[in-house]
């Protein structure tokens, strides 16, 4: 098909996946092991076409690989990893003439990682991403209808255009930037009254925050999902103060779209889109784990435009399968958000977990290191606390000698009203500059 008459059948597109991928989460509800049978399908499917594209058929011939090698999500690790630099060098490369990509989809990642990412994708890609947005809502079980509900979308930019089912009152959403004050997003989140609430973590958390503090009764949607960054304890106590507690997690990224996605009340259990996304968890070996703590590498199987094999999203996770099916237990962070010392080794996510759990007093934090002796921790404190700042400061202290006693760290404490989003939306909270 054209990409400029795909373009305009976007959201049609978008309805035919809609449909076949609910279909596909009623049977796999019933039988898990539909996911795998779907999956082993669309690699069939996927590897027939990246095996056509040049860059990745010299991965296959220099080792000796055919298609027909690789029929599993396991398989996939006899192929190497796609890092972002590895991806970003190919998109220069193929982009050196960009009339060529008139008509698809061009857009940037957060940067959440230190380096954006610009992206090229054909608009059936999209379409399947915004299913399985969809998808997450219906998961859930609390009356969503896909075609007539409405949805607040808080990423970023913002966007008010409407299309012509959009007209018909089919498929109804509207999209605001992230990056815009909490009271302004207050405002119009109780205007527009959306049934499906999804959008960054930290926006959503300052949106909270800002409505409780002045007494503000936000809309109860249907339900409402955080993305883009990880859903700590802390945060979600507040946003389900503020919106209701039909509160779940999607995992995803801007490269790969949403691929594992947590049920309600089920916060141990992120269920994998697996007939859309191969989804491999290796040591740090390489190997393929099937339970245990690793990195995760993933493949969205329904992107066509510059598709993304094996790669590596920079993430710990913790995994588990059963009868065959793989789930995400615990995302537990980048693995480059790391505090470093003196000899070379570091503290990563699982250290930070562990000095600040439990502390549900705590709304927001950043830790920042600028040297290998000393951490600045950044706190926001809840509106209601059992807790006084001393004796927080006191409890992690006591935690930060018991934890990081190989390497010992002073912790500076600064006490903040807000913590405000990066430019990006998001908020980190292990940042080194070291």
């Amino acid at each position: 098909m054209n990409v400029k008459v795909e373009r305009k059948l976007l959201n049609f597109l978008t309805l035919k996946y809609i449909i076949n991928y609910n279909y596909t989460l009623r049977k796999a509800e019933k039988n898990p092991t539909y996911w795998i049978e779907q999956q082993n399908k669309n690699i069939r499917e996927y590897i027939d076409y990246v095996y056509q594209i040049p860059f990745y058929r010299k991965k296959f011939d220099e080792l000796n690989l055919k298609p027909s090698d690789i029929k599993t999500a396991k398989d996939f690790n006899l192929l190497p990893k796609l890092t972002k630099e590895d991806y970003r060098q190919w998109i220069k490369e193929e982009t050196v003439h960009p009339e060529k990509y008139k008509g698809w989809i061009s857009r940037t990642t957060s940067g959440s990682s230190g380096s954006p990412l610009t992206l090229y994708s054909l608009p059936r890609d999209r379409a399947s991403d915004i299913a399985n947005l969809f998808r997450c809502a219906k998961l859930q079980k609390k009356g969503y209808s896909i075609f007539f509900d409405k949805i607040f979308s808080m990423m970023i930019p913002d966007s008010s255009t409407k299309s012509i089912i959009q007209k018909f009152g089919i498929l109804r959403r509207i999209q605001v930037s992230a990056v815009n004050p909490p009271e302004y997003l207050v405002e119009k989140f109780n205007e527009y009254k959306p049934d499906f609430f999804y959008g960054n973590k930290t926006a959503m958390q300052l949106m909270a925050s800002y409505a409780l503090e002045h007494n503000i009764q936000m809309h109860q949607p249907k339900c409402l999902g955080s993305i883009s960054e990880a859903l700590d304890d802390n945060s979600r106590k507040t946003i389900e103060q503020a919106f209701g507690e039909n509160l779940f997690d999607i995992y995803g990224a801007a490269e790969l779209g949403n691929f594992a996605i947590e049920k309600c009340g089920k916060h141990w259990e992120h269920r994998i889109w697996h007939d859309t996304h191969v989804v491999n968890v290796v040591d740090d070996d390489g190997n393929v784990i099937d339970n245990g703590i690793g990195q995760i590498i993933v493949t969205p199987i329904k992107h066509f435009g510059f598709p993304m094999l094996n790669y590596v999203v920079g993430d710990y996770v913790e995994t588990y399968t059963k009868d065959g099916v793989r789930y995400i237990s615990k995302i537990m962070g980048r693995a480059n958000d790391k505090i470093k010392n003196a000899d070379g080794s570091v503290y990563g996510w699982m250290h930070v977990n562990r000095l600040m759990a439990g502390l549900v007093e705590i709304a927001q934090y950043r830790f920042t290191q600028e040297s290998y002796e000393e951490l600045k921790l950044e706190l926001v404190m809840e509106k209601i606390s059992k807790k006084s700042r001393e004796e927080i400061e006191e409890l992690i202290t006591s935690r930060s000698i018991e934890i990081f006693n190989r390497e010992p760290k002073k912790i500076v404490f600064e006490w903040k009203d807000i913590l405000p989003p990066d430019p990006n939306g998001k908020l980190r909270i292990l940042v080194s500059k070291v």
